[in-house]
């Protein structure tokens, strides 16, 4: 049987830590000498890796890692205005899977749904919340999720979370356990770990 394939390894430029590449971040730097991330890694160029960490990010700036990675001048790099664009990135990609969870049909929305599904124990891995959702629902939500284990995060606002859904306004929607659950968790944990989100 053969074993599978072993994850090229990459250092971070904050941390100097060695990692699979595909737990960090990989950014590349434009003819113009700006800083770009690169989630999806298909930007040409030389790439410089970061953990997904405002930490190393700071580090990495404070030293100028990235002109030395880069072998050139960068653009300065501002660690706020960095860590925006990847948590941009990240919440777009967030969006992305919700979306791919309506095509495939693996989702379950609105209040009342959500509720049901977790009455009656149905296995969902997560439940995103608008931003703007009633406090009394919001709270109810949680509670019980949180009775049964459930992560519960708040994304997007009531009119967003709909429209990426493909539906009128929508305040919660919950993913059933599963490979896209999980890479919806693993983003969600990028993107608060980024943007500094508890």
């Amino acid at each position: 049987m053969m074993e599978g394939r072993k994850q090229p390894q990459r250092t971070c430029l904050g941390c100097r830590q060695v990692k699979d590449q595909s737990e960090l971040i990989r950014f590349v730097r434009s003819p113009d000498g700006e800083i770009l991330a690169d989630l999806k890694g298909r930007l040409p160029g030389r790439g410089a890796y970061l953990c997904n960490s405002r930490q190393c990010l700071e580090a990495a700036v404070s030293r100028q890692q990235f002109s030395r990675a880069f072998r050139c001048e960068c653009q300065p790099a501002d660690v706020a205005g960095l860590a925006d664009k990847v948590a941009q990135e990240l919440l777009k990609h967030l969006a992305n899977l919700l979306g791919m969870a309506r095509k495939s049909a693996s989702f379950v929305a609105g209040s009342n749904a959500v509720l049901d599904a977790l009455t009656h124990r149905k296995s969902l891995s997560i439940i995103a919340l608008a931003e703007d959702i009633s406090p009394q629902i919001g709270e109810k939500i949680r509670r019980k999720a949180q009775r049964q284990n459930v992560l519960t995060t708040e994304l997007f606002d009531k009119m967003e979370l709909g429209r990426i859904l493909g539906r009128a306004e929508r305040s919660v929607v919950g993913l059933p356990d599963g490979k896209l659950a999980d890479a919806f968790i693993g983003d969600l944990r990028r993107y608060k770990d980024i943007s500094g989100e508890i």
